[in-house]
């Protein structure tokens, strides 16, 4: 790869080990995916919820890392700063609510630690998979390094920003150097559509996005699909689509004529490509999804999950006019996930108060996966689970082998109240 003066610098190691191991592996990286060189980045969105796990990332690596090890990285850390507005995505507990949660106090402590080393090194500790609704919006042409699927796909697709889809350590990397290789979606030939998806049946609610979106990423793969038919779309429609592709799917961009600032038009949308393949998702399409993520959803129903990718004041919003005056069955639980900035002003419209009326939980920061694989949280009961998110009905299927509802928020809410399906 072609470096300029001060990225030979850093590699030779003239602006310490943090930096110099950053560009070793950035240059790595770039040559193996055939990256001539790197393009300045404004923003990044990284995975940096636990010091340990972040430490991995450099050396050393053949070995288990000693207490010693992890503070010696801690102090060296702290000491660099990142180059381009940067976010994290979600951590492993609710900071405020985090015995609510099953958490340990270590693990509470962990965490705060992370907290603070991240405010040293200037990373805004949103702890949130939607970034882009919480102080990281990049807008249309901008180079990126992003991590987390979810908000990859939005970044290209709705922002128009430019981002590959970024691993843990590469968008670390490219944090805390301000740049990131330049190869696939950051030149213009590679964000053209590939396959066309023909919509031909009602979406109704935001599963129904999601299904959309998982008949897609099932039958796309890793290829730019183009919706043709699609009704205009809000931003928590979008939110559940984008995720929903990444499930069976590995994209990291869309197109919706007329939406997505990329595609004023199909035939812009495509370029010069010709669809590889043409796709129909009618109703028979969409009930075959449903039927898959549905896993013997009947019966009762330990925990309700809803905010996967989280929750917008929106969702809380809509979530608590269909609660308000009503209280969850007892032996069921309802759990809300969001960012603390949107717990913030839910709590200050009176949503927070509707919700812990109804006996529910708004918790924020984390994901209902992350605290029950990465630490000793003790985890709720989840032999049944109902959520209107794809990723959680997949994943927490995978995951614990709970039995699974997937439908609609209003009827997540519905079985809630009842205590089963």
């Amino acid at each position: 790869m072609r470096l300029n003066e001060e990225q030979k610098q850093i590699l030779d190691g003239e602006k310490g080990k943090i930096l110099q191991q950053a560009m070793i592996d950035l240059v790595n990286y770039g040559t193996a995916m055939g990256a001539e060189e790197f393009v300045p980045i404004t923003s990044a969105h990284i995975s940096f919820w636990g010091i340990s796990k972040v430490a991995r990332c450099f050396p050393p690596r053949c070995r288990e890392l000693t207490e010693k090890d992890i503070a010696d990285f801690k102090e060296s850390i702290s000491s660099v700063r990142v180059k381009p507005i940067t976010t994290i995505n979600p951590g492993l507990v609710d900071l405020e609510k985090w015995r609510e949660m099953g958490s340990t106090e270590a693990t509470y402590n962990a965490a705060m630690e992370t907290v603070e080393v991240a405010r040293k090194c200037g990373i805004l500790s949103t702890f949130s998979c939607i970034p882009y609704l919480v102080g990281n919006s990049p807008t249309m042409g901008e180079h990126c390094s992003w991590c987390e699927t979810s908000a990859i796909i939005y970044c290209n697709s709705i922002l128009g920003a430019r981002t590959n889809r970024e691993s843990h350590e590469t968008s670390l990397y490219s944090a805390l150097l301000g740049i990131t290789p330049k190869y696939g979606m950051h030149f213009d030939e590679n964000r053209k559509g590939t396959h066309l998806i023909d919509v031909q049946c009602e979406i109704e609610n935001l599963s129904d996005w999601g299904a959309l979106g998982y008949f897609t990423g099932y039958k796309v793969g890793v290829g730019i699909p183009v919706f043709a038919n699609l009704k205009r779309p809000i931003v928590e429609e979008l939110m559940q689509l984008g995720a929903a592709i990444n499930v069976p799917g590995s994209t990291a961009m869309y197109h919706i004529p007329g939406v997505t600032p990329e595609a004023p038009t199909i035939e812009a949308a495509f370029g010069t490509n010709t669809p590889k393949q043409t796709y129909v998702f009618d109703e028979a399409a969409k009930r075959e999804v449903y039927e898959y993520l549905n896993y013997e959803p009947e019966g009762k129903v330990d925990l309700v999950f809803l905010g996967c990718p989280h929750a917008t004041l929106y969702q809380i919003r809509d979530i608590c006019r269909m609660i308000e005056g009503k209280r969850v069955a007892k032996g069921t639980r309802l759990w809300i996930m969001t960012s603390h900035s949107i717990r913030a002003s839910a709590d200050r419209l009176g949503y927070g108060q509707i919700i812990k009326d109804s006996g529910s939980e708004l918790y924020v920061d984390g994901c209902l996966l992350m605290p029950f694989i990465y630490t000793p949280a003790k985890r709720p009961k989840m032999d049944r689970v109902a959520t209107d998110s794809v990723k959680q009905a997949f994943s927490v299927r995978r995951s614990y082998g709970s039995k699974m509802f997937f439908g609609d928020t209003e009827r997540c809410i519905e079985i809630a109240i009842k205590g089963g399906v």
